[in-house]
């Protein structure tokens, strides 16, 4: 299989989901508690997908954009305080709900899966072209790859910019082929939650690879993905990238 191109999901695939965003998270929730007099942050967590014991893959924190995750917190907020909910502008406060979180996001740490940034620098010195596609913001984006010092490796970002369609639609996709003269079929996807499996179907990605270590599971991924690893790191095995003799 002739593959020159990788696009790569970012939470749950490149950096640990639940040490990272759980915290975060679980301030965001805090903070939009306090401004609009929530009671129950239980239930301002679960609308997300923020569970005690798990996080919900199909739940906008893990899978949807800012957008998505402030307008699930907001129907908790219409439901508990009404009043509150009626002088709200939907548009300000999405943009603030983004901004609380890019503003938490970079006073905390963001944690790598463990050897992800070595296999990034192996597949990089490969020559192949390294993309990020998420739903989380350009600006946490930019900010994880810079902790990180993956920045250097990666040739195509694409995140939420409030303009360019989010996964699972084509436009990721579209845009890092146009940029580096790739053909769909020749491009890797690699995600951990429905929303990756299906941008990958979508877009014609010549394989779709889903892993195990963010929040999506064996029996949710199977049957979508082309092949199940446990992390980024077994895309090499033995030496050699595992399309390779595919």
């Amino acid at each position: 299989m002739k593959i020159k191109g990788i696009l790569f999901d970012k939470d749950g695939t490149l950096l640990e989901f639940n040490k990272t965003w759980r915290p975060i998270a679980n301030m965001v929730v805090e903070e939009v508690a306090k401004k609009y007099e929530i009671n129950d942050m239980i239930a301002l967590a679960e609308a997300i997908g923020l569970f005690s014991d798990r996080i919900d893959s199909d739940g906008s924190l893990s899978a949807g954009t800012n957008k998505d995750v402030a307008m699930d917190m907001l129907s908790i907020i219409k439901k508990t305080n009404d009043d509150s909910y009626k002088i709200i502008d939907i548009e300000e406060y999405i943009k603030w709900s983004t901004e609380l979180f890019n503003r938490v996001a970079a006073a905390l740490p963001f944690y790598p899966v463990l050897g992800g940034i070595d296999t990034i620098k192996r597949l990089k010195k490969s020559g192949y072209y390294i993309g990020l596609s998420t739903a989380d913001s350009i600006e946490n984006a930019k900010l994880f790859l810079k902790k990180t010092g993956l920045d250097i490796y990666f040739d195509y970002i694409g995140a939420d910019d409030g303009i360019i369609n989010p996964k699972p639609a084509t436009d990721y996709m579209n845009s890092f082929c146009e940029r580096y003269a790739l053909k769909p079929k020749e491009v890797v996807v690699v995600g951990d939650t429905m929303v990756d499996m299906n941008f990958g179907i979508n877009s014609g990605a010549g394989l779709i690879v889903g892993v195990l270590s963010g929040t999506g599971t064996r029996s949710l991924l199977d049957g979508k993905a082309t092949i199940l690893i446990n992390s980024i790191n077994d895309l090499i095995k033995d030496g050699k990238v595992i399309w390779e003799d595919m």
